[in-house]
């Protein structure tokens, strides 16, 4: 294990060959090429940052075919810029900066003319670019490399995170300060091809959602080849936690409670329903079988005198032979 401050030259020489080997065999040997005056390589550099090289190019035509030419861009809002535009990632931060780009060549030469960057020394070209308003680091290096082939190392926020992510710049770094550390370990002929690749990477569908995760292990620069690794295998799911299911008891329970339960508010409501109608219907039937109940104990007397009089008649029977006497023969 190696700390940040302690890592050789050596080791960061090493971990960024193995790196651009790797990448290699997924995404190719071949450099994109970009031959474009000053002024609109600083505007396909903003239409780059955090995107793709495909995405930024598809943008960027479609921003000059948008507008009749420069100044109409630079008369134009940000929203309208930021419509344009819409297809990349930071869409209003790209508007803003293109328009800030076009004010401060426009307002100092009164042109859209800014080739006298590239006769500038590399120290005063960037004191140049740091002058215009909401320029970012990334088009500041992009542009230094590309107009004066300078030793630079061009990381965005999303090369950042692929870097960390990688192990082969130490965590909790911004842009400036990593590209230092990678600048090490990178002659100036292959910081071109590294940066390429690791956009390819930080850009890929694939893996551009599992940056955010962070290694618990110290930092190792050598251990790229491993962590690159990991990150092409496939992402362990994480079992969710199964509620325990309910005892029989408990259901029973449920079950007998349920009817008990609904008993007493099934006769609540019975009662709440009853109007005063149904009442004074209930009174009048209690009355009217008041009434009749006389009749009917009188009927019940009489059938109590008529099974007396069926009651006796089989008692005459039986006495009457009881009393017959046997004839004598004769």
């Amino acid at each position: 294990m190696s700390t940040a401050s302690a890592t050789k030259a050596s080791d960061k020489a090493l971990a960024c060959k193995k790196l651009t080997a790797l990448l290699q065999k997924d995404y190719g040997k071949s450099l994109p090429k970009l031959k474009l005056p000053v002024l609109e390589t600083m505007l396909f550099a903003v239409c780059l940052e955090d995107n793709s090289w495909e995405a930024a190019e598809a943008s960027y035509a479609k921003l000059m075919k948008s507008y009749f030419d420069l100044n109409e861009i630079r008369v134009s809002s940000v929203t309208e810029i930021e419509r344009t535009l819409s297809d990349l990632k930071d869409a209003e931060w790209k508007g803003l900066r293109i328009r800030s780009i076009l004010r401060f060549v426009f307002e100092s030469s009164y042109t859209f003319e800014f080739e006298k960057l590239a006769k500038l020394t590399v120290e005063s070209a960037q004191k140049r670019l740091k002058k215009i308003e909401f320029l970012s680091p990334f088009v500041v290096s992009f542009t230094l490399h590309q107009i004066l082939g300078s030793h630079s190392v061009i990381l965005d926020s999303v090369s950042l995170r692929a870097a960390i992510h990688l192990g082969i710049v130490p965590e909790a770094t911004d842009i400036d300060e990593a590209a230092e550390f990678l600048k090490g370990g990178l002659k100036k002929a292959e910081t071109w091809g590294f940066c390429h690749l690791l956009r390819k990477l930080a850009t890929d569908p694939k893996f551009e959602g599992r940056f955010t995760e962070t290694f618990d292990d110290e930092f190792d620069i050598l251990r790229v080849e491993e962590n690159l690794n990991t990150l092409k295998s496939p992402k362990k799911k994480k079992k969710a936690p199964s509620a325990p299911a309910p005892t029989k008891k408990k259901a029973k329970a449920k079950k007998t409670t349920a009817p008990a339960e609904a008993a007493p508010k099934a006769a609540a409501s019975s009662k709440k329903t009853a109007t005063p109608a149904t009442a004074a219907k209930k009174t009048a039937a209690k009355n009217s079988t008041a009434k009749k109940s006389p009749p009917a104990k009188k009927a019940s007397g009489s059938t109590k005198k008529t099974t007396t009089k069926a009651s006796s008649s089989p008692k005459s029977q039986s006495g009457t032979k009881k009393t017959a006497v046997p004839k004598k023969k004769r």
